[in-house]
């Protein structure tokens, strides 16, 4: 864990939790490695109101996954999750982090947490090393 505590969101996390630019979620910040080497840095925001009560406020690994710690806690039901893929150069502080060239460029998932409603839950961005990272997704047809 590298930071965990409420913060002023940046502008593609406050479209994503529907909140006003400059709004304040709680984030939890982890740098997550294999065999001694980081392979990517997961942020995760929730809404203030979301996250009070809870153990997410605290800097302890949860006991349980986010999914069942919010539905135990505040009652609330993840329904489905709207997913943005982009790639951007990666900042020095993300570069020293993932032990990474800042001339390589990162692969960042965005994830919208919803409920049946459509209301934000969560918001969550996975910086991936490109050159460490593929992506497959499927798919049905129905």
């Amino acid at each position: 864990m590298v930071h965990a505590g409420a913060v002023a969101v940046p502008n593609r996390i406050a479209a994503l939790l529907d909140l006003s630019p400059g709004s304040k979620a709680f984030l939890r910040r982890r740098v997550i490695g294999k065999g001694g080497e980081p392979t990517e840095v997961v942020s995760t925001w929730v809404p203030l109101d979301i996250a009070e009560g809870t153990a997410l406020t605290q800097e302890q690994p949860l006991e349980q996954g986010l999914r069942e710690h919010l539905q135990s806690r505040k009652g609330v039901r993840f329904d489905h999750v709207v997913e943005q893929i982009t790639a951007r150069m990666p900042a020095a502080e993300e570069a020293k982090q993932l032990g990474m060239p800042k001339s390589a460029p990162l692969l960042v998932v965005y994830g919208a947490v919803r409920d049946a409603a459509g209301k934000a839950l969560a918001a969550v961005e996975v910086l991936l090393p490109a050159d460490r990272h593929e992506l497959q997704d499927v798919y049905p047809f129905t």
